[in-house]
């Protein structure tokens, strides 16, 4: 049985919307206005850092040292009370148990921790889960995947990985790995999959219900 590897934010959460929210304020409170959906279409997967370091070069501005925790502390609160599990999550990981599963993701290790603990999915998860912050590249560089696989005693290319964003379908194929593109929390899943197949996914699908049976026909 491959193992199996998942992004947190828009696979196993639908928390997406919630961190664009919160990019856009502190984008605003410092002179760049930019839409939600821009941010989205522009950001979605990678690191919060990496999207300051291209706003400073393309809008000529700087944001204060204390950005990145600003973005954690105003998540975090947003999560307890609008986070929600992806509808399917749990009791497709049910189906697939009793095996173990990781999570591997450009957001800091305290909010997947918070994620997981808040949509009591935990207990499918426990400590194996790797971020940016584990590794010296984040997505889309393979190494968060490549750290995920070994700490689960797996090689790379035994792992099947379910990814949302371009930048994260990017770094597992980079990796070796399977990869699924999982397209349900996309405003447009339509447009979302050929750019996830582009980027080396296997396959994409909409519903979360679909995975049990595309990891039986063992893709790999």
């Amino acid at each position: 049985m491959p193992h199996l590897i998942f992004d947190c934010d828009g696979v196993l959460v639908d928390s997406e919307p919630l961190s664009m929210r919160v990019d856009v304020q502190i984008l605003a409170e410092n002179g760049v206005v930019m839409s939600e959906s821009e941010a989205h279409r522009r950001f979605v997967g990678r690191t919060f850092s990496a999207m300051l370091d291209e706003i400073s070069r393309e809008f000529g501005v700087s944001f204060p040292a204390d950005a990145s925790s600003q973005k954690d502390l105003r998540l975090l609160e947003l999560y307890e009370t609008d986070l929600r599990v992806v509808d399917g999550v749990e009791s497709v990981l049910e189906a697939l148990g009793p095996q173990h599963f990781s999570v591997a993701s450009n957001s800091p290790l305290e909010r997947v921790d918070t994620a997981l603990r808040i949509t009591a999915l935990t207990r499918f998860f426990g400590n194996r889960i790797t971020t940016f912050e584990h590794v010296a590249r984040g997505k889309p560089e393979p190494d968060v995947f490549v750290e995920a696989a070994r700490r689960a005693g797996f090689a790379p290319q035994d792992c099947i990985v379910v990814e949302d964003s371009v930048t994260g379908v990017t770094a597992a194929h980079r990796a070796g790995c399977h990869v699924l593109g999982f397209t349900g929390t996309h405003p447009h899943p339509d447009e979302q999959a050929p750019k996830l197949l582009a980027a080396g996914a296997r396959t994409a699908f909409a519903k979360m219900a679909e995975l049990p049976r595309l990891v039986s026909e063992r893709i790999l």
